[in-house]
């Protein structure tokens, strides 16, 4: 009965120290983000990810570059709603996170779009691999914008922006 204890309080802390370990993965994960953005880099992200994910997120900053866009971001909240182990190897993580948002316009740095206090509830898919969690995967379950400062503007088919009034305020379409 004694070793039955000393087992499953030893497991449990392994389990609350690979949520730490899990927690701090993703919070640095959500660092290298920004600095990627910012960067336009994300080859930073291999220190917590895959190539494969840290390829996804380089074609997402790429598809904005194309657009002539630099986002900057910024976290200002992670709630971590629920850590779900798969086995010893692979876990589930649900965040809640509120981020700031600036589209820039890459040739004169002037704001294109800014979101503030947005609200996305996050999935991670993590794995454990050679004694550390690599994050394998990341899902939008759902994102509730709360405070459109710069709304994005509407664009015609050949993509100029249609009737904007000054301040980023929307006009009707001709």
């Amino acid at each position: 009965m004694v070793l039955l204890a000393v087992v499953l309080a030893v497991c449990s802390a392994c389990t609350m120290g690979d949520t730490g370990e899990i927690e701090a993965a993703i919070r640095r994960y959500n660092d290298l983000l920004v600095q990627g953005y910012r960067t336009q880099n994300m080859n930073l992200l291999m220190e917590v990810t895959t190539h494969e994910h840290a390829l996804k997120l380089y074609h997402h900053m790429a598809a904005l570059g194309e657009g002539q866009l630099r986002m900057e971001s910024k976290l200002k909240r992670i709630r971590f709603l629920n850590v779900e182990r798969r086995g010893s190897s692979e876990t589930m993580v649900e965040t809640e996170e509120t981020w700031d948002f600036t589209h820039y316009r890459m040739a004169t740095n002037e704001k294109y779009a800014e979101e503030k206090d947005f609200i996305y509830r996050m999935g991670y898919v993590l794995n454990k691999e050679n004694g550390r969690w690599l994050i394998t995967g990341v899902n939008t379950i759902s994102g509730t914008s709360t405070n459109n400062v710069v709304p994005w503007p509407v664009l015609d088919r050949k993509g100029r922006v249609v009737n904007q009034a000054p301040g980023g305020a929307q006009g009707r379409h001709p």
